[in-house]
């Protein structure tokens, strides 16, 4: 029986054994590794990179693994470029399917085409994956206008067509160029807005063109916008003038302008070219006036006379510029006689911008108003108009000379990005005033960048005069740990350029002179009014201070916070100063004087004494040397009858003590004495 319970028995052990056997094998094929584990979602790099500018690449890493760790992705990049920041990233994915970034900032020496290769790797699990891009680095700007072509002789109803030539002047191909035309109303655009062309090489040129279709009679200005990815954006205009149709006895006129540049707020000269392009001669030709969008002619009208056909005049138009944003277009209006008649017509007539921005100064606004030295955060905007052509990437930085500083984390650039023309834009500084500065006008220099082209601007900055205060001395005598109603005096110099009004000056008890007891403010507490000072006028202010017993003597230091105003009858204090005032308080009164914490009294008391113990001792030396001289004389030469009178030694002695004599010296003078009876008696 026990047999065939053992067979059972192996019979389902074997069976148990081949089912773990098969969920083992079942686990490890559920965390095998799959391949790859790691993917490059995406790669990115900055648009238009350029040499010496910095660039950023990064690439977006997803994780197909459930459990993994310790990925590492780092950037390769060749000579010419240089990797600004740590090449290698370290990235922690949270689980399967999460996206992670690598980023890196990239600079480049030089035009050129660089090979990037970006490297993924994980540990657990294993796994190691690269991507490789190649980066074109251009030149700013590189694609120019080598041309632009517009026909004449156009009238309404009639088609034409506007091209333009563009040239990469770079050392790398220009990707990806794209050219958009905007076209005004009064004209018809039959084509794309937009053509591209997928590469231009270095030093080649590409020529775009248009069909449009003239719709009403006038001057018409059409734009064009181009870009390409390594050169960035930049535009152009031309104007485009579409005349009436002629009759046999008319005239037509064509009125376009020069390349110029413009300055706001101020008179511009804009040199015009007037033409007729009729059948007939033009008679009493003058230009009414040059007025609108911004604009005002201020030499017109301006005559010009008489315009045979198919000739052509230049003339200069006088045009004030407002402040405002101002138009591309500026309405020109004309009369004339011709074929017996008389016309009155207005062109609007295109500005033809130089081909690069053109930064001026608007206004210089400060606040507040005046500024002082000492002054925290003034306020300085800029106003900066572009009378050119669009400007990308616009930095205004602000170089400030020795004395003034920025008051903020050392802002002195304000980025812009994109200025349009005839854009007003402000740029905002905010400076401290160093407080030592002398007054007068300081020139700031603001520099204006837009890729390789920066423009240096004067900002006129004024520190105005003010008074200055400085310590000459103080008087702190009478200062020490318990001192009631004691005088604190200081001596101040008004070292400024100005008269300071209504002065008042402050002990400042709370973070200078700790003890300070002056409950209420007095002419002699706390505060005390001073008046008016000059320039190089010193002057006492004077506080009583009550000191706390335990207040530590010894070195120390307080503030005084004085307000004053400028040419002003008004009782408010405008400016404020404080004056660090160093003081010694003494170990006690002043009446003993103190040597450290040591009463000069008790100093001078027992530097005396040991004078006088040191002149004692060399004077008794000096009698005993002498008494003993003459005892040995006497030793010798005994007297007959030397009647020595009794002395009392007790009452001597007694004497000497009372007399302050030395007990020593009398205890001699005895010996002395029995020695020289006893001679006379033999």
């Amino acid at each position: 029986m026990w047999k065939h319970w053992l067979t059972v028995f192996l019979l389902l052990s074997a069976v148990l054994v081949f089912d773990l056997q098969q969920n083992v094998f079942a686990q490890v094929k559920m965390y095998a590794v799959p391949t790859p584990n790691i993917f490059f979602t995406n790669i990115h790099v900055d648009a238009n990179p350029i040499p010496h500018k910095p660039f950023t690449v990064y690439a977006d890493i997803q994780s197909q693994s459930i459990n993994w760790s310790d990925l590492i992705v780092y950037i390769t990049a060749p000579a010419g470029v240089s990797v600004v920041s740590p090449t290698v990233s370290s990235l922690t994915f949270t689980s399967q399917g999460n996206t992670e970034r690598a980023s890196w900032t990239l600079l480049a020496s030089d035009t050129g085409s660089y090979p990037l290769t970006i490297t993924a790797h994980s540990n657990f699990p294993s796994d190691t994956q690269t991507f490789d891009i190649t980066v074109n680095v251009g030149s700013p700007h590189s694609l120019v206008l080598s041309g632009m072509s517009v026909p004449g002789n156009l009238f309404a109803n009639d088609n034409f067509s506007a091209s333009i030539t563009l040239k990469n002047s770079g050392t790398v191909a220009d990707t990806n160029v794209l050219t958009q035309i905007f076209v005004p109303s009064g004209l018809q655009l039959l084509d794309d807005v937009t053509q591209s062309v997928s590469s231009l090489g270095p030093g080649q040129e590409v020529t775009l063109k248009w069909k449009l279709k003239a719709e009403s009679a006038g001057s018409h200005v059409i734009s064009f916008n181009y870009s390409s990815t390594d050169a960035g954006k930049n535009s152009a205009s031309t104007g485009v003038n579409v005349g009436t149709k002629p009759i046999a006895t008319g005239a037509l006129l064509s009125v376009t302008t020069h390349s110029t540049t413009l300055q706001p707020n101020s008179i511009n000269p804009i040199i015009v070219d007037i033409a007729n392009n009729g059948v007939q001669d033009i008679h009493n030709l003058q230009i009414v006036s040059a007025s609108g969008g911004g604009y005002i002619s201020s030499n017109t009208p301006l005559w010009i006379g008489d315009l045979p056909k198919n000739d052509k005049k230049t003339l200069t138009l006088q045009i004030n510029t407002s402040n405002e944003t101002l138009s591309l277009q500026i309405p020109v209006l004309v009369k004339y006689d011709s074929g017996g008649n008389s016309y009155a017509e207005t062109y609007q007539t295109g500005l033809q911008l130089e081909n690069h921005p053109d930064f001026k100064i608007n206004a210089i606004t400060v606040s507040p108003p005046l500024s002082y030295a000492g002054d925290t955060a003034d306020r300085i905007d800029v106003q900066i108009f572009n009378a050119g052509m669009e400007a990308n990437d616009v930095y205004a930085t602000l170089n400030l000379p020795n004395g003034i500083s920025t008051a903020w984390g050392g802002a002195t650039s304000v980025y812009f990005g994109k200025i349009d023309t005839f854009q007003t834009v402000t740029a905002s500084f905010f400076v401290n005033v160093n407080n030592a500065i002398s007054s007068g006008n300081y020139p700031l220099l603001l520099s204006v960048k837009t890729g390789e082209q920066q423009t240096p601007l004067n900002v006129n900055f004024i520190v105005a005069p003010k008074a200055q205060f400085q310590l000459i001395s103080q008087d702190d005598s009478q200062l020490y740990p318990g001192a009631t109603n004691v005088p604190f005096k200081v001596e101040i110099k008004n070292t400024g350029t100005m008269t300071a009004q209504t002065i008042t000056t402050q002990l400042l008890s709370g973070n200078s002179v700790p003890g300070v007891k002056s409950d209420s403010i007095t002419n002699v507490g706390n505060m005390e009014n001073i008046g008016t000072i000059l320039p190089g006028q010193t002057f006492v202010t004077t506080f009583l201070v009550n000191l706390d017993p335990q207040f530590v003597a010894g070195d120390h230091s307080a503030s005084i916070e004085i307000n004053w105003t400028q040419n002003s009858t008004s009782t408010s204090n405008g400016f404020v100063q404080t004056v660090m005032v160093p003081y010694h308080v003494a170990a006690g009164p002043s009446y003993m004087l103190y040597y450290g914490a040591i009463p000069w009294t008790y100093v001078i008391f027992f530097t005396a004494l040991t004078a006088g113990s040191v002149a004692f001792l060399r004077l008794r030396k000096k009698k005993m040397a002498m008494i003993e001289h003459e005892s040995l004389q006497l030793g010798k030469n005994p007297p007959v009858h030397l009647h020595v009178p009794e002395i009392d030694v007790k009452e001597d002695i007694s004497a000497e003590k009372h007399n302050g004599k030395s007990d020593a010296l009398t205890q001699i003078a005895k010996d002395n004495y029995a020695n020289i009876k006893k001679d006379g008696e033999k």
